[in-house]
């Protein structure tokens, strides 16, 4: 087995029978909008990858992994005229990647449910994939030739490693994020000590979980991909260079990971796009020679830009009064449509003001309660959720060239809110599709249905909790204990404090944690009459 990297989380998997080309992001505009660049630059590997999806001999097969642009790059995959092969993506509810592949005249498209096998010559390719409200993913293992390898991505699959080992048995090269792809706190309006402290703690958080990962797997070989784009706009390229945020580079990473695991002896790989490892002597075939290190990414990163200044000069357009007005008009006419979809909207507890940077002295206020959108003059309420952006920017949202998550992701905003909790339901109201509304609803009273318990033991004592989070479902049961009191969850991080009744330290969400006396035996409890949790 070959696997060769082809930048961010993209890989060519290539066994004797097969060849499996995942997640290829090889688009010279980037994704997100031109907001995120491959870093290091990949665009040189496109033909190649294209020759190979085209070349006849092997089954081939193309993966994508789940809808955001790093991942799944239209605009490659349309420059590919030979389309023989087979495409498999995972089975969500929204039924996109299925739709535009449908249109898009391959060979084949498989839509994978959860643990879906796909044999191939000398082995096979399988999916695991993750839904909850508007977290969308899927990971993918390949094992032929007497190897294994099992790329993660993005995929928060964390609660599930444990299992997934057991029943698939070793794992010789393992691929996971590091790095952060969020908008908190890169958007929002901190001082700067509290957004270094806040991108410090889930920089860790980040770490610990692959740190846990690989401790669980014990794969031969970690490749640290999936880490920090490159933010070129000349808006954003100050994010290159903060001493501390939630983009950190493998380097730092390895540096945690040999102190947190000293005895580790998985290896760790930091390969360069174009770089080809042998899955079996973990030696690496051929290696490009230009690398990026910390001691020249700063260079690097200048002459980047300058490459790309076109792309920049290319997308900034001054918008006419009259231009402004409509997109005005038009947003809170989404925003509305929103609303009146939104059937939990009692839970949002502070209005959303929407201000286009170009008419500061007309925001949009999204009154949750009385569902309702309407035009103030400025900010009425000290408690208070506030977005900033250009008409420009949120244009191309309400023309669809970007979905909402795009349009987060491109780090074209600013926000707020007071207090500093996370509002899950307001954020799936600003990040999820018209289209997806009702079934964001839906999501959220299935994870709370979940009325299953299980017994977790912190500092000596036992406590009964919710055996699942009540944010996205994940097993709590293969969480961990932070000084003696705070549950941590696998998947996002969450921390729960038992001490006081599993509400989490960072909004009102709860486990209903309760304390066992000594002489109950630890046993799944399923109580009819507890409390539904807060979110």
């Amino acid at each position: 087995m070959h696997i060769t990297f082809l930048g961010h989380a993209g890989f060519v998997v290539e066994t004797a029978g097969a060849l499996v080309v995942m997640d290829p992001w090889l688009s010279s505009r980037g994704a997100f909008d031109s907001a995120w660049m491959q870093l290091p630059c990949n665009h040189h590997l496109a033909p190649r990858v294209r020759e190979k999806l085209e070349t006849p001999g092997k089954e081939r097969y193309l993966y994508v992994s789940h809808e955001h642009k790093d991942h799944f790059d239209p605009e490659f995959l349309a420059t590919i005229r030979q389309r023989d092969f087979t495409v498999l993506v995972p089975r969500f509810h929204r039924s996109e990647l299925q739709d535009v592949f449908a249109r898009y005249g391959c060979k084949q498209v498989i839509a994978c449910e959860d643990g879906h096998e796909v044999p191939i010559k000398g082995g096979y390719v399988k999916l695991f994939v993750s839904e909850q409200g508007t977290n969308r993913d899927s990971a993918v293992m390949v094992r032929g030739d007497g190897q294994c390898f099992l790329n993660i991505n993005d995929c928060k699959l964390h609660d599930r490693m444990g299992r997934i080992v057991a029943e698939e048995g070793p794992i010789d090269v393992f691929s996971a994020q590091f790095s952060g792809a969020i908008w908190h706190p890169t958007c929002y309006e901190y001082p700067a000590e509290t957004y270094a402290a806040i991108s410090l703690k889930k920089r860790e958080s980040k770490f610990e979980a692959v740190a846990r990962t690989l401790e669980v797997l014990q794969p031969r070989a970690y490749i640290a991909a999936a880490g920090p784009a490159a933010f070129l706009d000349p808006a954003q390229f100050h994010l290159n260079f903060e001493k501390v945020n939630i983009f950190p580079n493998a380097t730092q990473l390895f540096a945690f990971l040999r102190q947190r695991l000293p005895q580790g002896k998985t290896r760790y790989l930091e390969p360069m796009p174009g770089d080809v490892l042998d899955a079996k002597s973990l030696e690496f075939v051929s290696q490009v020679a230009e690398r990026v290190t910390p001691e020249n990414l700063k260079a690097y990163l200048h002459d980047y830009a300058k490459r790309q200044e076109s792309v920049f000069r290319e997308r900034r357009r001054n918008l006419l009064v009259a231009e402004v007005a409509e997109i005005h008009e038009r947003l809170r006419v989404e925003l509305q449509r929103k609303l009146d979809l939104l059937d939990l909207h009692e839970r949002v507890g502070m209005p959303l003001y929407v201000e286009l940077t170009e008419l500061p002295e007309k925001l949009l206020r999204v009154d949750f309660k009385a569902r309702r959108v309407h035009v103030v003059a400025d900010i009425q309420e000290e408690v208070r959720y506030t977005l900033k952006t250009s008409a420009a920017d949120v244009g191309r949202v309400l023309d669809r060239k970007l979905t909402w998550e795009d349009f987060l992701l491109s780090f074209r905003l600013r926000l707020s809110r007071n207090p500093d909790v996370y509002e899950p339901v307001l954020h799936g109201f600003l990040g999820v599709e018209i289209e997806d509304m009702r079934e964001f609803c839906e999501g959220i009273r299935s994870t709370e249905s979940q009325r299953e318990r299980t017994v977790v033991e912190a500092g000596g004592r036992r406590f009964s909790i919710q055996r699942f989070c009540p944010h996205q479902g994940a097993d709590l049961s293969e969480g961990w204990v932070e000084e003696g009191r705070y549950l941590v969850c696998p998947r996002h991080r969450w921390q729960f404090d038992l001490d006081a009744g599993g509400v989490c330290t960072q909004n009102t969400s709860t486990l209903c944690a309760e304390l066992l006396p000594e002489r109950e035996q630890e046993k799944p409890q399923t109580p009819a009459a507890d409390p539904q949790p807060q979110l």
